[in-house]
């Protein structure tokens, strides 16, 4: 089906005005109670999409925001949007495109493939710019329909994936690498040459297992080191040793073109809760048990 089936044109906003992401939650919700008669009151809609808002980050690095509501006996999906001229600061991302999605609770996947057609459109430059050229919600529209963009039936992994990602190389130091994991707030990193050709992983532990000796591993009961003298040779290393001595090689990575089943019985399988996009032998990105969380399940 074609995106375009899915927008109403009274619902698309061009904002000239500087304003924060709450108020401009509110134009959407009063454009979608104008429209559409729905299940619940307009103040208790803006009250279910600030509590989404707090549940989790409705921000893509792209620079759009999905927030998104499921309600009891809608039977419907609701887009609303605003193009913003003025970024709006989301944590770390700035977002300048904004678009508010309402479903029945059984139109999880119609919401996938949705938002996985949305992001496409969110990562293409031109599109974007011509999308924001247009005077009025019928020029975007007619946009959308000209280039054909289509709701996919089914969802695969390239579309929830983090793009992209922050790769470190095999000559990388510890010390920076600590630094990565620390400021980013991420547990694994994965490795790749100059060409962005993928070549491995690293993860917190492989880093932390630099600072105890074998001979720990081999006792069972450590209570009795109240010091950090074992981690020692970790601190003394760190301005030495690379990720090439430390990082994993045979790690599973996934396609693309992977299923969000096929991700999560891998996850399961082998224990990892971050998995290495790869797609002809270069990383493309990175998903997460957490990803899928957010983005799969709690819809």
């Amino acid at each position: 089906m074609q995106l375009a089936g899915f927008l109403d044109s009274r619902m698309i906003l061009h904002e000239q005005r500087a304003l924060d992401l709450d108020t401009i939650y509110q134009e959407l919700v009063e454009l979608i109670c104008r429209y559409h008669k729905l299940p619940v009151s307009c103040p208790e809609l803006m009250r279910l999409v600030r509590q989404r808002e707090e549940q989790s980050r409705t921000a893509y690095p792209s620079g759009i925001g999905i927030p998104h509501v499921r309600l009891e006996g809608l039977d419907d999906t609701l887009i609303a949007m605003s193009f913003l001229q003025d970024p709006v600061p989301s944590e770390e991302i700035k977002v300048s495109w904004v678009v508010m999605i309402i479903t029945d609770k059984s139109s999880s996947n119609t919401y996938l493939n949705i938002v996985s057609a949305l992001l496409k459109m969110s990562r293409d430059p031109e599109l974007m710019e011509e999308l924001r050229q247009q005077n009025d919600g019928h020029g975007v529209v007619q946009v959308v329909k000209q280039h054909g963009i289509e709701v996919k039936k089914e969802v695969c992994i390239g579309d929830i994936m983090t793009p992209s990602p922050i790769s470190v190389s095999p000559d990388t130091l510890l010390s920076k690498l600590s630094l990565i994991m620390s400021n980013k707030e991420i547990s694994m990193v994965p490795v790749t040459d100059e060409k962005g050709r993928y070549l491995g992983e690293v993860n917190v532990l492989n880093l932390l297992k630099v600072g105890v000796p074998d001979y720990l591993m081999m006792i069972d009961n450590l209570n009795f080191l109240l010091s950090f003298e074992p981690l020692e040779h970790l601190f003394e290393t760190m301005d030495v040793a690379t990720v090439g001595e430390i990082m994993e090689t045979e790690e599973p990575v996934l396609h693309p073109k992977a299923s969000i089943v096929e991700t999560v019985a891998l996850m399961i399988r082998h224990r990892k809760s971050f998995v290495s996009i790869v797609d002809e032998g270069k990383l493309v990105g990175v998903i997460t048990a957490t990803d899928i969380l957010h983005k799969v399940i709690t819809v």
